[in-house]
């Protein structure tokens, strides 16, 4: 074999391993997606404690709502009207005297944000009122009530 064809053949074969050497390779794409999620994690009632007839200020108390949401993830947390609502009023019940009622008020209603991730829970405030007129004619005992809260993504 001469000097040219043996240039020439070590040429295709090297051009033919680096043709080779490219079909075997190829990029694979890693994915995933993080999806929203929400979860409550703890709350504290709403406790006004003693009302003294008495007194003649309107009286707050505030719950709370711990919680966390997705890095990013728009929120919102909503209250039902409870289990006592009438007259478009919430209203605590008596505990034995069921028809007595004391009405009550939200600050808020509807509450929205946006998630913070699971390592970074948030706290937010549930500040309530009741009117010293609504207290001051209740009949004596323990009054109660139930809110549902929804926690939306």
């Amino acid at each position: 074999m001469d000097r040219l064809h043996l240039v020439l053949l070590l040429a295709f074969l090297a051009f033919a391993t680096a043709t080779r050497a490219d079909d075997r390779t190829t990029t694979i794409d890693v994915k995933a997606t993080v999806k929203g999620a929400c979860q409550i994690s703890s709350s504290a009632e709403i406790n006004f404690n003693n009302l003294d007839p008495a007194d003649t200020t309107d009286k707050s108390a505030s719950g709370s709502l711990t919680f966390w949401c997705t890095k990013d993830q728009p929120y919102t947390i909503s209250f039902n009207n409870g289990q006592n609502f009438a007259g478009g009023k919430r209203q605590m019940r008596g505990v034995t005297t069921t028809t007595a009622y004391i009405p009550y008020e939200l600050s808020s209603t509807t509450i929205t944000g946006t998630g913070r991730g699971p390592a970074t829970p948030v706290t937010v405030p549930i500040p309530a009122t009741v009117k010293a007129t609504d207290y001051r004619n209740a009949a004596l005992g323990a009054y109660k009530d139930t809110l549902t809260v929804t926690l939306q993504n």
